[in-house]
């Protein structure tokens, strides 16, 4: 049986169900399950084109049913939801017939002899297609999947979760079969439901969503410590050049380190206030854009930024002094205490989303350790100005990457 996490919130007048299927990042499947969360949302057995389901979809008050693929840890995760009006603001049971439909688009699917349908295949690569090319002309995007993919040569992080647009010729309604089977029988499954509601329909959604249960083992992430990091530039025809740096901190989950990278990160870049918005962009006008980003779990931090191409060295050195003024303690107390505050803020806005509570909820699983809320307040405000310069001294720079117009002398 799988786990079912139920959480009871009467600020919201609707009801979300989202059943995840986590599986180790694998270069080999990973396209394939990325058009597999896209077609599983468009048809099932019982509404086999995108109309029908969406006729449906209008009759049940407006539900939304959707899908997205994303990465945690080392994981691939697809995400399959269903979002509806709670049914005591309606005369119908919207619960049963959701929870249903959400069931009926994983476990009976619009097949033809154990394959797709070769038209909606054809259309979603095409979709896929195009958001490929999206990223590829997105210069801020593309370049920061070049870093990744130089940051982490030789390990299954470096793939994007959406896959790759060479393989998509490879995939085939059959193939794309084989994915659903290996998702149903192999991932790690999970299924979350926030709303107004109560532990009675528990009963309901066991019987609904009777999937067998699998415990899969992640890989590690291991980048060793450089003394310098790799420095990459590439040339295009941009009108601003794209810097992303990406940077490893020795952090373990819910360890007092911990809470001090998140806030370290907060003032070096996370927002407005920060050192590299206040000083790199307001003060010194060498950024368009700029902000720091973390994955806290795995210890990962990174700068991104728009800058004008005839000063991205510049900037680049720019960028590390800020990180330098964090490491010898020079900030003001006020910047440590804002950073908290923003925070804290932030979390609790997060919460009151019925996805924020639920993709919260779901990274706790990733480890042995679980956080309540409280206790993530805690360790956030426990923070000291030391505390901060010991992880800033402890952050390895890893990889710059920068893409750039080639000026000509």
């Amino acid at each position: 049986m799988i786990p079912i996490h139920i959480k009871n919130e009467n600020k919201f007048k609707t009801v979300t169900i989202a059943l995840k299927f986590k599986a180790p990042i694998d270069d080999k499947t990973i396209t394939e399950r990325a058009l597999l969360s896209k077609i599983l949302t468009k048809s099932t057995a019982d509404f086999p084109t995108e109309q029908s389901l969406y006729d449906y979809l209008s009759d049940l008050y407006g539900a939304h049913l959707s899908s997205y693929v994303s990465k945690q840890k080392t994981a691939h995760i697809i995400t399959i939801s269903i979002e509806f009006i709670n049914d005591k603001y309606i005369d119908e049971q919207l619960f049963d017939r959701c929870s249903q439909l959400l069931a009926d688009a994983v476990w009976r699917p619009y097949l033809q002899n154990q394959a797709f349908d070769d038209q909606k295949v054809t259309q979603e690569k095409q979709l896929l297609a195009a958001r490929f090319d999206h990223i590829k002309d997105n210069k801020a995007q593309a370049s920061f999947q070049s870093m990744l993919q130089e940051m982490f040569a030789g390990q299954s992080y470096r793939f994007p979760s959406i896959g790759f647009a060479d393989r998509l010729i490879d995939v085939t309604p059959h193939k794309l079969y084989q994915a659903y089977r290996s998702m149903l029988e192999q991932d790690e499954k999970s299924l979350y439901v926030i709303g107004d509601i109560d532990d009675t329909v528990r009963r309901s959604l066991e019987e609904k969503f009777n999937f067998s249960q699998q415990s899969i083992k992640l890989h590690t992430l291991d980048l060793p410590v450089k003394s310098n990091p790799s420095f990459v530039t590439e040339h295009a025809t941009t009108s601003q050049a794209r810097i992303n740096m990406g940077m490893t901190v020795p952090v373990t989950y819910a360890t007092p380190e911990y809470f001090s990278f998140i806030v370290m990160n907060q003032m070096y870049g996370g927002d407005a206030t920060s050192l590299l918005f206040m000083n790199v962009r307001e003060k010194l006008s060498l950024a368009y854009q700029i902000h720091s980003q973390i994955d806290a779990r795995l210890g990962l931090m990174y700068v991104i930024a728009g800058v004008q191409n005839v000063t991205y060295k510049e900037t680049v050195d720019t960028i590390l002094e800020q990180l330098d003024l964090i490491k010898k303690g020079d900030f003001s107390t006020g910047l440590l205490s804002t950073a908290k505050k923003m925070l804290v803020s932030h979390r609790k806005e997060n919460l009151d989303r019925p996805r924020g509570w639920i993709e919260q909820s779901y990274a706790s699983t990733f480890d042995a350790t679980v956080l309540t809320t409280d206790d993530w307040i805690k360790g956030i405000e426990s923070v000291t100005k030391q505390d901060v310069m010991q992880i800033a001294n402890e952050v390895n720079v890893q990889t710059i990457y920068c893409l750039a117009e080639e000026v000509k002398a």
